[in-house]
């Protein structure tokens, strides 16, 4: 049975529905009423239908009794049929109303329901179409009621109410009729009004928002959500279930204990807000992050009857959360100093520190805390020049990375050299907002550095003061040989040349002995150190 009901409920919502992704505040509620009015009244017609014949046959309304069952199928037709667009199927339904109306009081006159039918038309009208033409129905209604009144003063109906009414007493109820008419003719499209008014703000602030708004009844267990959910989560609004359990169904496995307890929690302490933060899945497979804010109505016994809130589209904050962790644990645990400052300079074309890590810290001695809102110049010497500063500056002013190294100085006061690499940061104007500086302690490679050149140079004098020694017997030497190689030397000469060439030898070894033991004296010192 329950099957057949919720495919019952189906096919009139398709029928009489229509299109609500396209629809918008009053119209889109108006579909709704009209959908609920044609699933309702047609049971209820079965109800009043055999009581209805039996009492038209037993008192011989055959006529009356034929045309409440054409009624009940034509209203049948009108929200079963495909095909019909929906102000077609108002109107037929006001069409058959009127038809209704005017049979009960032919018939059955004060006895019958055809005054009540004629003024509930008038309020049924004006709900389903809106308040759109909202006197429309009060002169069709003056114009029933002038045409019954000249069939009774002119005696033209034989039976009915022509029977049960004088001119006078029809000419009081018609005026009854049409005053109420009048006035709910008039009300009601003021209450629109004000109902369309506050839609349009509501409107106005979700679209600002880009929050999906969403309303939970918690006695039906039913929820309404705005255009957001379509939007934000790409589900379209025909295909959302409007039960609470079909949000349940979207929760990330992970976070549905969390949000459970959430709300059982909020629903049992006394606070009448609440906040979330869960995954929910998108109709791509996707899941995104939401921060979900509500408003937790209450009866009177304070038991929560009704829940209001927004959901908030928090991805695009979380990812940027994880990865500024990231960037701060990269940056905690860097062996390089990094500091962020001002790009703004003051008058002394100073700036200030908003940020250095740890590595910093180990480098200069000063703490994080002494560092937050230092002058960059805190770390300068005197070592360095006027005009390297000037250059500084003017490297700043070109608003471009570069490099440089300079001598800074710790907090206890010891000088270090300091390899910069300076690059700006800029907004999206293209407007330098602050500049972020890598720093690395450079001192021991440039002790070495300086180290290796000094040797250079002593190892350079060396060669060039030992030179013109070594020079002496190499020449001795050269000419010892030639006399050797010469024909004419005599044989009796020979020993005496070897033994020159011998005492040229051994001089010239105790030369080289001497350069060596001169080059390992001048051996590199190759500890840290900057010398003044």
């Amino acid at each position: 049975m329950h099957y057949i009901w919720q495919h019952y409920k189906n096919m009139v919502n398709r029928n009489c529905l229509g299109n609500t992704e396209q629809l918008h505040g009053l119209p889109y509620w108006s579909n709704r009423l009209f959908a609920a009015i044609m699933t309702y009244f047609l049971p209820l017609c079965l109800v009043t239908l055999i009581p209805g014949e039996y009492m038209s046959i037993a008192n011989q309304f055959y006529a009356l009794a034929v045309f409440l069952l054409f009624i009940v199928v034509a209203i049948w037709a009108v929200a079963l049929l495909p095909g019909i667009g929906i102000p077609a199927r108002k109107s037929l339904l006001i069409a058959f109303l009127y038809m209704l109306a005017i049979f009960l009081l032919y018939y059955l006159g004060w006895y019958g329901p055809g005054l009540l039918y004629l003024l509930a038309i008038t309020f049924v009208c004006l709900l389903i179409f809106h308040g759109k033409h909202p006197f429309c129905t009060v002169y069709m209604n003056m114009l029933i009621c002038i045409s019954v009144g000249v069939c009774i003063q002119f005696k033209l109906l034989s039976n009915g109410i022509a029977l049960q009414y004088t001119i006078g007493s029809w000419i009081v109820a018609s005026v009854n009729l049409v005053v109420l008419s009048a006035t709910i003719a008039k009300l009601l499209p003021a209450l629109f009004n004000g109902l369309q008014q506050s839609n349009n703000r509501y409107e106005t602030v979700a679209q600002a928002t880009s929050d999906t708004i969403w309303d939970w009844d918690i006695i039906s267990d039913t929820i309404q959500y705005n255009y957001g959910m379509n939007q934000v989560f790409g589900y379209k609004l025909s295909e959302i279930a409007n039960v609470n359990n079909w949000w349940n169904t979207k929760l990330h496995p992970d976070d549905a204990e969390k949000v459970t307890g959430g709300l059982a929690l909020a629903f049992t302490s006394k606070s009448n807000h609440l906040q979330l933060d869960y995954r929910f899945l998108c109709a791509d497979g996707k899941y995104k992050h939401i921060l979900d804010r509500a408003l937790i109505i209450r009866d009177e016994s304070g038991k929560p009857v009704r829940v209001i809130g927004a959901m908030q589209d928090v991805t695009r904050q979380k990812e940027e959360e994880q990865w500024l962790r990231l960037t701060e644990s990269v940056l905690k645990y860097a062996t390089d100093a990094v500091l962020i400052f001002e790009a703004e300079a003051n008058e002394n074309q100073q700036r200030k520190l908003v940020y250095a890590n740890e590595a910093f810290t180990n480098i200069t001695g000063y703490s994080q805390q002494e560092t937050i809102g230092m002058v960059t110049d805190v770390l300068w010497g005197n070592n360095n020049a006027a005009a390297a500063q000037n250059n500084l500056m003017t490297t700043f002013d070109q608003q471009a990375a570069f490099e440089v190294e300079v001598i800074n100085y710790k907090k206890n006061g010891e000088r270090f050299w300091s390899s910069k690499s300076i690059s700006p940061v800029k907004d999206s104007a293209g407007k330098t907002t602050h500049w972020i500086s890598i720093e690395r302690d450079v001192t021991q490679t440039k002790n070495h550095v300086t180290a290796i050149e000094k040797q250079n140079i002593k190892l350079k004098e060396i060669a060039w003061t030992q030179a013109h020694t070594v020079r002496t017997p190499v020449a001795r030497l050269i000419g010892l040989v030639d006399l050797l190689l010469d024909e004419n030397t005599q044989s009796t000469d020979y020993d005496q040349v070897l033994n020159f060439i011998s005492v040229s030898v051994h001089e010239l070894d105790n030369i080289i002995l001497g350069i060596v033991q001169k080059s390992e004296n001048e051996q590199i010192n190759l500890m840290p150190r900057l010398d003044n």
